[in-house]
């Protein structure tokens, strides 16, 4: 298999990643607000048991393919910087530590719904609280990590480590929307439609924005590297 070959399986993954992820996230219909009393929560995990734990599986099947992915854009940006990393660097951190916090981030809620037959937990309100909110703040922590690989990547984009650089001016804005999303979520206590509407907004967003890059390495080659091996000329010999 050629380069090129791998450099289109790797943006396949990367769409394959949105559409398990926007799955994932929207089998499940809306949760309870973040002020919402522990018997309408347990009420809603108990309901959606299946779907919530379903939404888990792929959600962890999308982790998956966006690690492929990250490997993928590691290497268009590594070719690119000819060995001197500048930016390839922060965009691989940024996205495995959101892989890695997402996987976390699931445990809570999937482990409510996991035990709502189990009256250990259902009687237990503090306990339900806390896995909640655990939920809550790890989407938070999410987003503010997501803005990190998503302004680092569009920089790249910007300064034509990769190719288009129209997607890295459109991908700053998303970046704006998930850090600001991100940092509402650790002060909102109390159910706010706007916050809640830019959580859908930012997510949708990133979603957009990693499908463009994904179609956009599908339909055009990746940029050859700045230092393309041109032969040497031949020493004299004396």
């Amino acid at each position: 298999m050629s380069e090129r070959q791998w450099e289109r399986l790797g943006s396949v993954t990367g769409i394959g990643f949105v559409v398990a992820m926007v799955t994932s996230v929207f089998m499940v219909p809306s949760p309870p607000h973040i002020d919402a009393s522990t018997t309408e929560i347990l009420d809603f995990v108990t309901r959606h048991r299946t779907a919530l734990l379903s939404s888990a599986v792929i959600g962890a099947l999308a982790g998956i393919f966006f690690l492929i992915f990250l490997g993928h854009l590691r290497h268009v940006l590594q070719r690119s910087e000819s060995g001197v990393e500048a930016l390839s660097p922060v965009v691989y951190g940024a996205g495995l530590t959101t892989v890695a916090i997402a996987f976390v981030c699931t445990l809570p809620m999937t482990a409510l719904a996991f035990a709502s037959d189990s009256a250990e937990v259902t009687t237990n309100s503090g306990l339900i609280r806390l896995l909640y909110d655990l939920n809550a703040l790890g989407t938070a922590t999410i987003m503010i990590v997501l803005a990190l690989f998503v302004a680092a990547a569009s920089v790249a984009m910007i300064v034509r480590e990769m190719e288009a650089p129209i997607l890295g001016w459109a991908g700053l804005p998303v970046a704006v929307v998930l850090a600001a999303a991100g940092v509402a979520g650790f002060y909102n206590t109390t159910h706010q439609a706007f916050w809640y509407g830019l959580n859908i907004v930012a997510l949708l967003a990133f979603a957009a924005f990693i499908l463009a890059v994904s179609v956009e390495g599908l339909i055009a080659p990746a940029r050859a590297s700045r230092s393309v091996l041109a032969p040497r000329e031949a020493v004299p010999s004396t």
